[in-house]
């Protein structure tokens, strides 16, 4: 199977898993996002999503991107030298620093990428938000890194921009 496809197929059940978990959650509001490329969070300290953030955002209008199209996320437990995932994969050990870097192209006059990690049972670990204008392709990447072995299980990462989802990425931890 080709790459592409084997990403649609991951991203279309990830997308489906995060439909039927996301609603059935509750949000924290004690628990703001943190801005920035990297930052760490405790797998026992997460907030989760509420079924009407969720509602609203599938009934807000998908914002405007202009040109700006993501390409892939690719999910790994390390970087290269430019800040990009060096080896794409969907399974982790329990003490692994993920990463998930956003390839996109096009321009755009600015946006906001935001990452959203969600534990097995939907609720939120961390999410962080960066604003962006590019003006040619972008790598855009986030770090989700533990404070405690991560908890064995069936993991989501999730990407938004200006709010409205753009991909859900379905990865395990061992």
């Amino acid at each position: 199977m080709r790459p592409t496809h084997l990403l649609s197929c991951c991203l279309g059940l990830g997308l489906c898993l995060a439909v039927v978990v996301l609603p059935a959650c509750s949000r924290d509001p004690a628990a703001p996002g943190k801005a920035g490329a990297a930052a760490a969070a405790s797998p026992a300290g997460a907030a989760t999503v509420d079924g009407d953030s969720v509602a609203a955002m599938a009934d807000a209008p998908p914002p405007d991107l202009g040109d700006f199209r993501v390409v892939s996320v690719l999910l790994g437990d390390a970087l290269d030298a430019e800040h990009v995932v060096r080896a794409a994969g969907s399974d982790f050990g329990a003490n692994a620093t993920l990463h998930a870097s956003v390839l996109s192209t096009g321009a755009h006059p600015g946006l906001t990428l935001t990452a959203r990690w969600h534990a097995p049972g939907g609720a939120t670990i961390l999410e962080t938000a960066q604003a962006i204008a590019p003006t040619q392709p972008t790598a855009t990447t986030f770090t989700l890194q533990g404070k405690a072995p991560w908890p064995a299980g069936d993991y989501v990462f999730e990407l938004l921009a200006d709010g409205h989802r753009l991909q859900a990425v379905p990865f395990s931890v061992h």
